[in-house]
């Protein structure tokens, strides 16, 4: 019999799971997917059911495992990818006591004042871990007080398939190994009432480590052997730049989900001040400039106008979405759009939401579709610029993961609305999988190698195209300014990192 030589990777996105089986050299041996809902019961909020991701898991598992026509004993260790930040109250007998406030969930803007101004200094808007926490226990006291744990989606799929309740350092918000970090979540739980709950959160254990073993129960569930070892694994931000890339500070990936960044890698001790930090590992830390609406504002407003051509082209959809954003010249005939459908973060705001502007006859629905996309890039542009500001240094290219990645059309638009190169791996989609994969076979987290050229694309900047997007990305840094007043009119005020005390 063949030893086992496969990692079944689950990588989870905000609505979309992909399971995948990753050999020892990184390739993908068989993959398949999954989908599950974000409930939004007011505007600001997101919730989801925790159990619907394990019932995604148990389906797209199966199926990548049939396609691979492969054996449970082939399977030598599972991982779990997911997005940090997740809340989940589960008491002491195991019972989930409600759905999960999700990374997108903004409801806490009023907890978030509060905790910013107790500290003294900004600590995130209504959409961050903390204040979310303290929501919960104010609104909810009775489910906070039946908690046993709050965990994380990462800490909630391990614990549904070992039993074990852990959590890794990229979801760690309590404790922390680096005594400056550790001083800071310190401030930041006494200032939100919380450092009397801190037996509630998980100990984090490194990636590479065993959680424990599948359950029979969870074993039957997936469909593996009993006995199975579960890595700890990473949250997404961690696993997507590991497979991105090389793992050496200056390193840089956009991607392009549901939710979208640019991020680089830093040393752990870097004094760079980025919006958000995330651990990968002992020695490095992601920078990150979040965007909370990448893929999920193009599938919008492709369903809202495009709804019965995807349904007739099926597989074919993406490949025509392409021909018909080409047709369109660069700058979409000076048609400006924005993504921030669920709000955004600064230099945004939570309030801030979805526009049109100079639309005119002229424009038809490929030009709101490119205007879309090239919303985005303008984003990434602003996030690109202020890490060089503060990072002192000229980012030479840029590689693109995620689904959006595929687009070659896309990408031509970033590279061209970016000024430099946009390197796009081979397998764009499966980056998360691959660096899960890769703390599957030992305890230390490996750097990810650099792909050859033959394995992906490279999109250079078009120079005849660089006036006119100059020209509509300083427009587009201009709306969020000019129209902050009506947003704070019709969405009330907005917490930003600007509000600094």
């Amino acid at each position: 019999m063949r030893p086992p030589d496969l990692t079944m990777t689950f990588d989870y996105g905000t609505t979309s799971l992909k399971a995948a089986l990753v050999d020892r050299q990184g390739g993908i041996v068989a993959s398949a997917s999954a989908t599950y809902a974000v409930a939004q019961p007011r505007v600001g909020w997101a919730e989801q059911d925790p159990r619907l991701l394990w019932e995604a898991g148990a389906l797209a598992g199966r199926e990548a495992m049939r396609l691979a026509r492969a054996g449970p004993e082939a399977v030598r260790s599972i991982v779990f990818v997911a997005p940090w930040k997740g809340i989940i109250p589960v008491s002491q007998d195991g019972a989930v006591l409600r759905d999960a406030l999700i990374w997108m969930d903004a409801r806490a803007a009023p907890e978030a004042g509060r905790l910013n101004a107790a500290l003294g200094v900004f600590a995130g808007t209504g959409q961050e871990y903390w204040p979310r926490l303290m929501w919960l226990k104010q609104h909810e006291p009775r489910t906070w007080a039946g908690s046993r744990w709050i965990m994380g989606v990462g800490t909630y799929l391990r614990w549904m398939a070992t039993g074990a309740v852990v959590t890794e350092p990229s979801d760690d918000f309590v404790r922390s190994t680096r005594p400056a970090t550790q001083a800071r979540f310190d401030r930041i739980l006494a200032a939100a009432g919380l450092s009397q709950d801190l037996d509630k959160f998980p100990p984090a254990i490194g990636s590479g480590d065993v959680v424990g073993a599948l359950t029979p129960e969870a074993a039957g569930h997936l469909g593996f052997l009993v006995g199975t070892p579960v890595r700890c694994g990473f949250g997404d931000l961690p696993a997507i730049t590991l497979g991105a890339g090389p793992l050496e500070p200056g390193a840089v990936h956009i991607y392009l989900g549901t939710s979208s960044w640019f991020a680089a890698v830093l040393e752990a001790g870097s004094e760079l001040d980025p919006p958000l930090r995330f651990a990968i590992d002992a020695h490095h830390d992601g920078a990150l400039y979040c965007l909370q609406a990448g893929c999920l504002a193009y599938d919008w407003v492709v369903d809202l106008l495009y709804r019965s051509d995807r349904a007739e082209k099926g597989d074919r959809f993406f490949a025509f979405m392409d021909d018909e954003i080409s047709a369109v010249p660069p700058g979409s005939e000076t048609l400006l759009a924005t993504h921030w459908l669920i709000g955004e973060l600064p230099p945004f705001a939570k309030n801030a939401k979805g526009v049109y502007l100079n639309l005119t006859t002229i424009h038809d629905r490929r030009h709101m579709v490119r205007a879309m996309l090239e919303s985005i890039c303008y984003s990434h542009r602003l996030s690109v610029e202020r890490y060089e500001a503060q990072a002192g240094c000229h980012v030479d290219e840029i590689r693109a993961v995620g689904g959006g990645a595929s687009s070659p059309v896309w990408m031509q638009m970033l590279a061209d609305v970016l000024s430099r190169p946009i390197v796009v791996p081979a397998a764009p989609r499966f980056v998360g999988a691959i660096g899960a994969s890769r703390c599957a076979g030992e305890r230390r987290v490996a750097p990810a190698p650099v792909d050859a050229p033959t394995q992906g694309r490279r999109f250079t900047p078009n120079p005849d195209h660089r006036s006119t997007y100059d020209r509509m990305f300083a427009a587009y840094a201009k709306i969020q300014p000019a129209l902050v007043d009506l947003f704070d009119a019709l969405n009330g005020p907005s917490i930003t990192q600007g509000e600094r005390t």
